[in-house]
């Protein structure tokens, strides 16, 4: 009795000597005989970041609360993915106590686990597969379902769910260092892929009213960052071993590609910030492959290679695009030196 009017004092004195309570990281203890009043449990509500006492340096996550995860820890019926059940003996059980135990297991592992947080599971289902359509590694995963945690926590109404993982997915690949970027094409190529309705413009529009709440500064990227994925296109597209052999052609497909990265590098090194005049750096990378191939077959007197269709179907780059860029840009600078 005496330890409860303690707890709800509000000068928090001790029950056995009157002494001062103090609260440790875990606990309430008198100062002067050390008996503990009560355990101080921290709320295992909140994940990344969300810690009152201002420290930056850690981010915590409660137990069971993964970033791409819907559910929270607990045990199973059997194994998780076991179709027949067995009793503490082994043997099987009746078919009666199969279809028993079976929608006892389907409804937990499933409807309670998710239960009011029935969209964030849908929508981390999408996530994962465009995610392994899109060959996505773990960062970019993880840091797309966070910043989609982030930006449903500030803002309540949001517009569209699906079209905002994408979005997220779209930051989350441009903040990644060691990866290609992915375009917003090849974004919403995938939702739709699997039935989803998305589109650029809706990407757009979700960047242009959630970015302020990610307080991100992303710097828009270069060619150079879309070089070496696009040649691996190209030397992999079906035809180009056929058009080494018809070009007569002095070099393997290995020496082509080691060839066309350096002439490509060169070129990007010698276009300038203000030659490439905000041009889509995609676009350009694909026109500049296609001028290296031309470069390199002048300084060896053999025939070009690549055509401006090989190109464009290896790197989805439309046809008018490379020429417009390769006529307009980077023929007037280059083939004339």
């Amino acid at each position: 009795m005496n330890v409860e009017k303690a707890l709800y004092s509000s000068k928090e004195f001790c029950p056995e000597c009157n002494g001062n309570i103090i609260s440790t990281s875990f606990e309430r203890v008198c100062e002067k005989c050390g008996l503990v009043i009560s355990e101080i449990f921290e709320n295992t509500s909140y994940s990344f970041g969300n810690d009152n006492n201002g420290n930056s340096s850690k981010q915590y996550v409660a137990l069971g609360n993964r970033t791409d995860f819907v559910g929270g820890l607990g045990t199973y019926i059997d194994y998780e993915n076991s179709t027949y059940l067995r009793d503490k003996k082994g043997n099987l059980l009746s078919p009666n106590e199969q279809k028993l135990y079976r929608r006892l297991k389907r409804n937990y592992s499933k409807f309670l686990r998710i239960k009011n947080h029935e969209t964030e599971y849908r929508i981390f289902k999408i996530l994962k597969k465009v995610s392994l359509f899109l060959n996505l590694n773990k960062n970019v995963r993880n840091n797309a379902a966070f910043y989609y945690k982030k930006i449903k926590k500030r803002d309540i109404n949001i517009i569209n769910n699906i079209s905002l993982i994408a979005f997220c997915i779209f930051i989350a690949a441009r903040e990644e260092n060691f990866n290609s970027p992915v375009t917003i094409n090849e974004i919403t190529n995938a939702f739709q892929k699997f039935g989803h309705r998305v589109n650029p413009r809706l990407i757009l529009r979700d960047g242009l009213k959630y970015k302020r709440i990610l307080d991100i500064n992303s710097k828009p990227h270069k060619s150079e960052t879309y070089l070496i994925r696009l040649i691996n296109q190209i030397i992999n597209h079906r035809e180009l071993p056929q058009r080494l052999i018809s070009k007569a052609s002095p070099w393997t497909k290995h020496d082509f590609q080691i060839h066309l990265m350096n002439k490509c590098k060169e070129i990007l090194g010698n276009l300038t910030m203000w030659e490439r005049g905000g041009r889509n750096p995609f676009i350009l990378t694909g026109a500049v492959i296609y001028l290296a191939d031309k470069l390199l077959a002048d300084e060896n007197e053999t025939k070009s290679i690549l055509t401006q269709k090989l190109v464009s179907e290896a790197t989805g780059i439309a046809e008018y695009s490379i020429r417009d860029h390769y006529v307009n840009l980077l023929k007037p600078l280059f083939k004339k030196r």
